[in-house]
C-alpha cells in the first residue's frame, strides 16, 4: 500500500505555487524509500510571496530546472530568494507555441473532450521522444550529489513536471502504481484559476480537460517509450544515456 498523499509534509504550504511538492517518502522495488528533501517538483515560481519565499530559501534548493518554454519563462519569470538564490537551468521543453492543434482547439471550442484528450496523449508521447535530450541532461542533473537539493517545474507541474517525475521514480525502482498516484496528486493541490486570466476560452469543459492529471495522459508517454525502446528500462538507457552502474549510483544517492 502506497503512502502517497499522507507522507508528512509532502505539499509544501506555498500561497503562490500550490502544486510544490516533495518526491520524498515512496517506496521502491528494494524496500528503501526515496530520502526526502532531496527533490522537490512544482508549478510556476512566480507568484511566490514574500511569506513564500522565507520557506523556499529555508529549503536549501541548489538548483531549478525550469521545463517551460522560453517565452513562457519571460512572460512569467521566476520569483525567488534574494540571497543564496538557486541556479536556474533552462531545459525548454513543448507544445509549441499558440498555433498548435491543442491551443487551436481551446480557443475555438471547436472540439469534443476526446479529441482533445487525444491532442493531450500525442504531446505525453512528444515528451517522451522528441525531448529526450533535455530530459537526459534533467537526469544527468539530479544524479549529481552537488545538485541536490533540486527543484523542478514547469508552469502548471502537471505534464512535462509529470513526466519528469516519473522517469526519476522509475530509475529509482518505485511502482507504476505509485507514480500514477504522484501524478494524479495535481487534481488535489493545483488551483485551477489559469481560466479566469482567459475569459475568451470558449469552453472552459475543454479547458479543465486539459489541465486534468488524467493517468490516460501520462501513459501515452509509456505507450511511446514501450514502442520504441521496449520498455522503460530500456528508454533509461537507450533513450537517455543511463548505464547500469548510473542507475546504481543513483539509487545509492537518492534511496534510503
Amino acid at each position: 500500500m502506497s503512502t502517497t498523499g499522507t507522507a508528512p509534509q509532502r505539499r509544501m504550504d506555498l500561497q503562490g505555487a500550490s502544486n510544490f511538492r516533495d518526491l520524498g517518502g515512496y517506496e521502491a522495488a528494494d524496500g528503501r524509500k526515496v530520502k526526502w528533501r532531496h527533490l522537490y517538483r512544482s508549478n510556476s515560481l512566480a507568484a511566490l510571496t514574500d511569506t513564500d519565499l522565507e520557506h523556499f530559501g529555508g529549503l536549501g534548493i541548489k538548483v531549478i530546472c525550469d521545463l517551460r518554454r522560453e517565452e513562457e519563462s519571460v512572460e512569467a519569470p521566476s520569483r525567488l530568494p534574494a540571497s543564496n538564490a538557486p541556479t536556474i537551468l533552462q531545459l525548454p521543453i513543448g507544445p509549441q507555441r499558440k498555433d498548435s492543434k491543442l491551443y487551436e482547439y481551446l480557443w475555438s471550442g471547436e472540439a469534443t473532450e476526446e479529441q482533445l484528450r487525444d491532442v493531450m496523449k500525442g504531446i505525453y508521447r512528444e515528451f517522451a521522444i522528441k525531448f529526450a535530450p533535455q530530459y537526459a541532461e534533467f537526469m544527468r542533473r539530479v544524479a549529481r550529489a552537488d545538485q541536490l537539493p533540486l527543484l523542478f517545474h514547469c508552469a502548471a507541474g502537471k505534464d512535462r513536471t509529470g513526466f519528469a517525475a516519473a522517469i526519476i521514480l522509475e530509475a529509482l525502482g518505485v511502482s507504476r502504481e505509485t507514480i500514477l498516484e504522484d501524478y494524479a496528486l495535481t487534481n488535489d493541490y493545483a488551483r485551477r484559476n489559469l481560466i479566469d486570466k482567459y475569459p475568451e476560452l470558449k469552453s472552459p469543459e475543454l479547458f479543465h480537460t486539459m489541465m486534468a492529471a488524467n493517468p490516460d495522459y501520462l501513459l501515452a508517454s509509456y505507450a511511446a517509450v514501450n514502442e520504441a525502446f521496449g520498455s522503460f528500462d530500456g528508454y533509461l538507457t537507450e533513450g537517455l544515456g543511463m548505464t547500469a552502474q548510473a542507475k546504481e549510483d543513483l539509487r545509492a544517492l537518492l534511496l534510503e
